[in-house]
């Protein structure tokens, strides 16, 4: 059955028009032609109708303007550069005695920054701080729960009181805070409780991978440490894949056990015991098969046939002294 031809559903196309697109026999010129004349010869219409890439229209475009069925194309409008991104500042003392008698947010983090790491500020602990209230742009209440967290870790790990907490340890741990999006009060307190989670399991996922003596995990170590506590991977769990990296590589490596529980998590292994049953190494699957093969094997009874006829022939041979 032919579709009705309703009114404004005719395309009309001189003769000219269409024996040009023959003999030129170019297929994208001719979509490109039927799709501007349905569009009232908008480009962007017949982009959207043809859905094609920009470098397949610029070639049908050219042809037609070849044929002299639409105006040459000028260059394309250079898109515009991105702004480059804007350079740290290097503050002089005078953008420091500034910023300490005109802004009193400024005035505030600087007392309270001396109070938590118990010593004057020098001139460089002051561009440290100041970097990470104007640069960063972190408030001065996160900045405060920063300084504090960092002052605190520090504290665990060097216990006795006297460590020095340094103004570029609360710089980096402030970029990164930056990095990861930790610019609210609410953010840093989730973050924050994650962090106190992660330091409760820190040494014991030490000790599960073989670390007798106690000590703080470096900095790459905290890194995989996070990422399995985030994930909530058992000690168990841990030390099984200490095992199987150990035993694998001859030698520690946390890039190699992080794949070993990555794939455990990914295929939904929560205990030790799921792990031995479904992901056995491949040596172990091997001996495995190798001894039920052995415990399942059943001579066929063809050979059972010819064990026996030649057992009765060399018998009969030595019974005739052969």
């Amino acid at each position: 059955m032919s579709a009705l031809l309703l009114p404004n559903e005719i395309l009309s196309m001189s003769a000219q028009a269409a024996r040009r697109l023959v003999q030129a026999g170019d297929g994208d010129a001719a979509l490109l032609y039927l799709a501007l004349l349905e569009g009232g010869g908008a480009a962007e219409k017949a982009r959207e109708k043809l859905g094609w890439d920009r470098a397949r229209e610029e070639r049908a475009w050219q042809r037609l303007a070849q044929l002299e069925l639409a105006q040459p194309r000028g260059p394309e409008p250079a898109s515009p550069e991105p702004e480059p991104a804007p350079q740290r500042p290097e503050y002089s003392r005078k953008d420091l005695a500034d910023a300490l008698e005109r802004e009193p947010d400024f005035q505030g983090l600087y007392r309270e920054v001396e109070r938590i790491v118990s010593r004057p500020l020098t001139d460089n602990d002051l561009k440290c701080l100041y970097t990470i209230y104007d640069y960063l742009a972190l408030p001065p209440e996160v900045i405060l729960l920063l300084a504090s967290h960092v002052a605190r870790r520090e504290r665990q790990r060097k216990p006795g009181g006297g460590q020095r907490i340094r103004l570029p340890q609360i710089q980096k741990e402030a970029f990164r805070w930056k990095r990861l999006g930790v610019d609210t009060v609410e953010r840093a307190e989730a973050y924050l409780r994650r962090q106190e989670l992660v330091d409760r399991r820190e040494w014991q996922i030490l000790s599960a991978i073989g670390v007798s003596t106690p000590r703080p995990a470096v900095e790459q170590e905290r890194a995989y440490i996070e990422r399995w506590v985030e994930l909530g991977l058992s000690d168990e769990l841990i030390a099984l894949a200490y095992a199987r990296t150990v035993y694998q590589k001859k030698e520690m490596s946390w890039p190699y056990m992080n794949r070993i529980l990555l794939s455990w998590h990914q295929a939904g292994y929560t205990t030790a015991q799921q792990v031995e049953r479904e992901d056995r190494p491949p040596q172990r699957r091997q001996a495995g098969k190798k001894r039920a093969g052995e415990e399942t094997f059943q001579p066929s009874a063809e050979r059972i046939r010819k064990n026996a006829d030649w057992l009765d022939q060399f018998l009969e041979q030595q019974g005739e002294g052969g």
